[in-house]
């Protein structure tokens, strides 16, 4: 049994650090054509489900509503984190996160949504 405050397992959800990279010079494209803001929760899963982003319905009425906050003064709803504003931090997310990961001394758990 490990001590109170290390580390006994470290799981990694849906990131290959390979595909992460080659990905990030196309981010900007991708946020320019994300609508800012929905009328409702149900619009931007239709949204999502429509762009290809979460393939299943279900999942996506499961994932989206937490991505978005309501703004009292127009009822409209906007993403809660603005991915933009990090920008900065992109590459450092995921540059040696494979190393990383392999490295760490603890129980791993990688978790993939595709196949590539």
């Amino acid at each position: 049994r490990a001590a109170a405050g290390e580390v006994e397992a470290v799981a990694v959800i849906d990131v290959v650090e390979g595909t992460a990279v080659a990905a990030l010079p196309y981010m900007q494209t991708f946020l320019s054509k994300r609508p800012t803001s929905f009328t409702s929760v149900e619009s931007a899963i239709k949204y999502v489900v429509r762009s290809g982003q979460v393939k299943n319905v279900e999942s996506a009425r499961v994932s989206v509503a937490p991505q978005l906050h309501r703004l009292p003064s127009t009822d409209r709803y906007i993403w809660r984190t603005d991915l933009e504003a990090s920008e900065k931090y992109w590459k450092g997310w995921f540059i040696g996160l494979s190393q990383e990961f392999l490295r760490a001394p603890a129980a791993k758990l990688l978790i993939l949504a595709g196949v590539d």
